[in-house]
């Protein structure tokens, strides 16, 4: 009977130190539904307070719960409050199972630091119904939809335009400015020449085109008066290509030293080109050469004595 006595003491102290550890951890779970559509989501909270000093361990959570998957596990949310110590976490679950399926309680694990004494609490478990899609078999299966097309806005072609745009004006830029480039180092390699022996090359090279007996007269013309203006421009100092015919002339008339007759005969070329780039004027062999002759005649006529010198002397 004493013996009997004594286990019984035992027992009821383990149970009074269990109860006291009990009531200074406590663990609340819930769900925010217990019916749901197959696939749906289901929230799971849990939250465990405690008495410090206690160490609360929770369980690890990986890919399932039960037949339940798990979506996505929260971080651990920590409070103290009142001198409790309350931890929190969310839990998102899902099930592709229909029918009546169970969300299985958690063990808490929790040591007591004064006492060193590890313990357990479960949480609740949690009765689940998941309703699957119903499927009318009355009805015929039908083909799956085909691809609907979305008609072409002016917004979906709009970053090709631009591309294309800023491709285009690339190389427009490049072209110009390559083209400037070469023209204007094509102009400095032509300053760094006297004027004569420019003016004398361009009629050479025009002369071997043969442009007016291939028909091409104004643009004959048009060549040849360009290159007498700018031989004048250049060893005169006189604004030739801006101005009309007539002014070159009464410019050049004002030089005392320049002959009379070749001042005349390139009044003569000059009034033919004109009559041909503006009035359509078609003038006879004769006068195409003449218009040729009076350019080489003038340029050599009006060249320095002292660049004339230095070409014989170099011949």
């Amino acid at each position: 009977m004493k013996r009997l006595t004594e286990k019984l003491l035992v027992l009821f102290l383990i149970f009074a130190v269990q109860k006291s550890f009990a009531q200074e951890v406590k663990v609340e779970a819930s769900i925010d539904t217990n019916r749901v559509l197959i696939g749906d989501h289901i929230r799971y909270s849990l939250k465990v307070q405690s008495k410090p000093p206690t160490e609360i361990i929770l369980p690890d959570i990986k890919d399932t719960l039960g037949k339940f998957e798990i979506v996505d596990v929260g971080k651990i949310d920590t409070n103290l409050s009142n001198n409790q110590f309350i931890l929190s976490r969310k839990i998102t679950l899902t099930i592709f199972d229909s029918g009546s399926h169970t969300i299985p309680s958690l063990n808490i694990l929790y040591l007591k630091k004064d006492t060193k004494q590890y313990a357990t609490i479960q949480t609740d478990s949690f009765a689940v119904f998941v309703k699957g899609i119903e499927i009318d078999t009355t009805k015929d299966i039908k083909d799956i939809k085909g691809i609907v097309e979305v008609p072409y806005t002016l917004w979906d072609y709009l970053p090709y335009i631009v591309i294309a745009l800023l491709v285009v004006i690339s190389f427009y830029l490049i072209y110009f400015f390559l083209k400037r480039r070469k023209a204007k180092e094509f102009v400095t390699e032509e300053l760094k020449l006297p004027p004569h022996i420019v003016a004398l090359n361009e009629l050479k090279q025009l002369e071997s085109e043969k442009l007016w007996q291939r028909g091409e007269i104004k643009e004959y013309h048009i060549r040849l008066t360009e290159i007498v203006r700018k031989y004048i421009e250049r060893r005169f100092n006189i604004p030739a290509l801006e101005m009309i015919s007539s002014e070159i002339i009464e410019n050049l008339e004002k030089f005392e030293d320049l002959d009379k007759s070749i001042v005349d005969r390139m009044r003569r070329s000059l009034q033919i080109s004109d009559l041909v780039k503006f009035a359509k004027f078609v003038p006879l062999p004769d006068e195409h050469t003449f218009c040729l002759k009076v350019a080489f005649d003038f340029v050599e006529a009006t060249t320095p004595k002292a660049d004339v010198q230095q070409q014989e002397s170099r011949k």
